[in-house]
């Protein structure tokens, strides 16, 4: 491939912090509306728009879940010039 592995998952991980980034600028801007009218409310006329916005959702969502799975499994990856053992108990 063109990219290294850890280019790739590097680009993954940035992608996800811009998208965590985004989603919370977006329940900021939910938060002041409320604030300031007491309730929001959305409404879309046009049926393409909102099935483009429900389908964006869920790739953003299934994107999420495959980062999750993809650190998780990091989390027990042994790397190199790791030592698993326990070191031996120091005086006390």
């Amino acid at each position: 491939m063109f990219f290294g592995r850890r280019l790739r998952f590097g680009m993954v991980v940035l992608a996800a912090q811009v998208l965590l980034l985004a989603m919370a600028v977006a329940w900021i801007v939910q938060l002041t509306l409320i604030a300031m009218n007491g309730h929001i409310c959305f409404e879309e006329d046009n049926q393409v728009v909102l099935y483009l916005e429900i389908t964006a959702m869920g790739l953003i969502a299934v994107f999420a879940l495959v980062v999750f799975v993809i650190q998780y499994r990091r989390l027990g990856e042994k790397r190199s010039g790791e030592d698993r053992r326990q070191p031996p108990p120091g005086p006390v």
